[in-house]
C-alpha cells in the first residue's frame, strides 16, 4: 500500500511505513522548533542568578573597586608600547628577571632599566587616575 506525501517540496509515492515515519518526524521537528522559540523568547527577559548568601557590604564595595581597578590598569597596560609592556612583564611577571638582566636583554645599563621602569610606573600611575 501507497501513500503519495510532500517531500523536499515535491510529491513523491512511499510505502505507507515511510508516510508514517516521515509524518511523525515531521511534527517532531515542529515541536522541537516551537520549543526553541519559546526557550529564546525566554531567554532574552530572564536573567539567572546565583543564589543569594549573605555578602557583607564591605567586601562587595571592595570586590566592586577592585574589579574596577583592574579594567582600568587593562585599559592602561593595553596602551603601552611594546617594549613597555616586555619591561612590566620581565620585571613584575612570573619570571621577576633581576633590573641586571633585564638591563642585558634591552642592552641597556641596569641604571636605564631602574630609570625607564620609574618613569613607566609614574606615567601608569597617572593615567590610572584619570
Amino acid at each position: 500500500m501507497e501513500k503519495t506525501v510532500v517531500y523536499n517540496g515535491g510529491l513523491v509515492s512511499v510505502s505507507y511505513e515511510v508516510a508514517e515515519f516521515l509524518e511523525s518526524d515531521r511534527r517532531r521537528q515542529a515541536a522541537e522548533e516551537r520549543s526553541d522559540r519559546r526557550h529564546l523568547s525566554k531567554s532574552n527577559f530572564e536573567t539567572v542568578l546565583p543564589p543569594q548568601k549573605s555578602v557583607n557590604p564591605h567586601q562587595l564595595e571592595d570586590e566592586v573597586i577592585r574589579n574596577l581597578t583592574l579594567e582600568k590598569l587593562r585599559e592602561v597596560m593595553a596602551g603601552l608600547s611594546d617594549d613597555e609592556r616586555r619591561l612590566i612583564q620581565l620585571y613584575y611577571g612570573d619570571v621577576e628577571w633581576s633590573m641586571e638582566k633585564i638591563g642585558e636583554a634591552f642592552g641597556v645599563s641596569k641604571m636605564a632599566i631602574s630609570k625607564r621602569l620609574k618613569k613607566l610606573l609614574a606615567n601608569m600611575r597617572s593615567l590610572m587616575e584619570t
